[in-house]
């Protein structure tokens, strides 16, 4: 299975929404694929991660006609609109993990999931919002694109938190667009095979590398 190399930044990343600032110049590149036939999306994605030893970042870039958005609200049901999210599976137990979605207007969400892979999925809300965000909204040029830097003492299941260079965790990308056609379209770094983002099976490795 193909990983992802997670540089380490000695910088920490200033929050703003900008994925094109310098240090971002260091992290791979991985686009998205449409998640049920791994071909390419009518609209691209693509999405880099670094890390330190306090915060784990995440930049998403995409391509949008048409944003489709209107929930401000912490943990609102952001999932019924556009959004760019990470799974995390810090310890790769393939059960517990961490859902954080982020929508066109910055608004947050962040669930952790106990999933018995048999069909029942838990979700339990963080009170707290922890996570540091940003959006740069550019419908002139028909993009957005998002930041995150996640704390590392969020993700708190697995013994390698905080991580090493060579720790490897589970992890998926992925993204909801919803055009004004209703022409739902659902993208993944790693293509789960049908229109369903809870299978931990089919998570990538992200390895963390100086």
């Amino acid at each position: 299975m193909e990983k992802y190399n997670c540089r380490k930044t000695d910088v920490p990343l200033k929050i703003d929404g900008n994925v094109f600032k310098p240090q971002w110049d260091q992290a791979e590149k991985v686009y998205l694929v449409e998640t049920v036939t791994g071909g390419a999306p009518k609209q691209k994605t693509w999405s880099k991660l670094l890390w330190d030893d306090e915060y784990l970042y995440v930049a998403f870039h995409c391509e949008d006609d048409y944003i489709n958005a209107k929930y401000t609200n912490y943990n609102d049901p952001i999932y019924d609109e556009e959004v760019v999210e990470i799974f995390i599976d810090d310890d790769s137990d393939l059960k517990t993990y961490i859902e954080i979605e982020l929508s066109p207007l910055n608004t947050l969400l962040h669930y952790a999931i106990h999933n018995n892979l048999k069909g029942e999925i838990l979700t339990f809300a963080r009170v707290n919002k922890t996570i540091d965000t940003a959006i740069v909204d550019n419908r002139e040029e028909n993009w957005w694109s998002a930041e995150m830097a996640i704390p590392m003492s969020e993700l708190i299941t697995g013994p390698n938190n905080p991580p090493k260079p060579g720790d490897e965790w589970r992890i998926n990308l992925y993204r909801i667009d919803r055009p004004a056609d209703g022409s739902d379209e659902y993208s993944a770094w790693k293509p789960t095979g049908k229109v369903q983002f809870h299978m931990p099976a089919k998570f990538g490795i992200m390895k963390f590398v100086e």
